[in-house]
């Protein structure tokens, strides 16, 4: 009788030891060189956004400061140049304009910048009409900003390296007491001009303009000598200053507080970090019919390279 064999067995036969290590170091090879492309492809998009970062931060801070002079009247800081001094006013790393005269906070329709809330009132009837413009900073006290200190308080006025040393009714921190008054001339020969005002802020010996009925009251210079808008009060409206300074490698933006109840009262807020130079130089062209100021900003964060922005722009050049 025959016998019917079965299938013959497959011979089978897995990795072994030395391939499956092999294998092992290729794919541990793979996931090296994968993660490393992996992360230069992270930290390449980690830096992009970090120096978008900045510079949307260094723009926004320019910007700020920026439309702050376009929309002052009067450049406060920096000063222009001293000859009698050893040190430099007119290159500094603050800068500070009176508070822009179409800022309104609060939408209560009077400008930030008008303390006492008054306005020419050409028809004389008591109420403002329309076309009837709000008169601002046209009647300061010996301490044009009211805040109880030497120039502007907690700042360096003059760059000697000192602070508030002098006495409050010093605005320009010289050592002398209101030696200017308005007229565009340098009265005491200190470089700039108009920085410094007595109580009499046009030094004429009368109520506002001598001559003229500033307030349209029909009457002339008919109240005290330092009332210079003839509205019976004295020292109400003061120059209310908007400072950038630096802090460290901060960048500060100080504003006058809603209704302040004096110069001391106002707020800061950080609009730049990382800054490694922040450079404000007054600059008075040659025909003197306008002041130009030239802002370097420069941030040099952990990560990437620095950034620097750099512009002039003139005093008062959007009113």
């Amino acid at each position: 009788m025959l016998r019917q064999s079965g299938p013959k067995p497959i011979n089978q036969q897995g990795f072994t030891l030395l391939e499956t290590l092999i294998a092992l170091t290729i794919a541990a090879m793979l996931i090296v060189t994968i993660s490393g492309v992996v992360n230069t492809a992270l930290t390449a998009q980690l830096v992009t956004k970090a120096q978008h970062d900045n510079l949307q931060q260094a723009r926004f801070a320019m910007e700020r400061m920026v439309n702050a002079v376009q929309q002052s009247k009067m450049l406060m800081l920096p000063l222009n140049e001293n000859a009698t001094t050893a040190w430099s006013e007119s290159v500094r790393n603050v800068l500070a304009v009176s508070l822009e005269i179409t800022l309104d906070n609060n939408k209560d329709g009077w400008a930030d910048a008008n303390n006492d809330m008054d306005f020419l009132d050409i028809n004389n009837n008591g109420s403002r009409d329309t076309g009837e413009p709000e008169r601002i900073d046209e009647d300061v006290n010996k301490d044009n900003t009211n805040d109880a200190a030497s120039g502007i308080i907690g700042i360096d006025d003059d760059g000697d390296g000192l602070i508030d040393e002098s006495s409050a009714t010093d605005n320009d921190e010289d050592g002398q007491q209101n030696e200017d008054i308005i007229n565009g001339l340098d009265d005491d020969a200190d470089g700039s001009t108009d920085e410094d005002l007595d109580q009499d802020m046009t030094g004429d010996g009368k109520a506002g303009i001598s001559g003229i009925d500033d307030d349209f009251d029909s009457q002339i210079d008919e109240n005290p000598v330092n009332d210079d808008d003839e509205d019976n009060i004295t020292g109400e409206d003061w120059l209310d200053p908007h400072v950038f300074y630096l802090n460290g490698t901060t960048l500060m933006e100080r504003l006058p507080t809603i209704l302040p109840a004096n110069g001391a009262s106002y707020t800061e807020y950080v609009i730049a970090e990382n800054v490694s130079q922040f450079r404000v130089e007054r600059i008075i062209p040659g025909n003197v019919t306008s002041v130009l100021v030239d802002i370097t900003l420069t941030i040099a964060p952990a990560e990437g390279a620095p950034l620097t922005l750099n512009t002039h722009v003139v005093v008062s050049g959007r009113l």
